[in-house]
């Protein structure tokens, strides 16, 4: 029996990346993905919660902030 292996999608991979920033930073964080990426909070709200696909544009913005490759 072959087992499959289940890709995470760029919603999961952003939530498990906003998991680790510090309480303290969280507000933060989140302000300046929404200013840099230029959406308002509902539009990014829909990237986090599966709605709607993150653009590539914006996952190179959200890369920029977060400093480390997510997607």
């Amino acid at each position: 029996m072959e087992t499959m292996i289940k890709q995470k999608t760029d919603n999961q991979k952003l939530q498990e990346w906003l998991l680790t920033i510090p309480v303290g930073e969280y507000r933060t964080v989140i302000n300046s993905l929404i200013k840099s990426c230029k959406v308002n909070k509902y539009i990014f709200g829909n990237w986090r919660y599966g709605p709607c696909r993150i653009p590539e544009l914006a996952k190179d913005k959200i890369e920029e902030i977060a400093g480390k490759k997510i997607f």
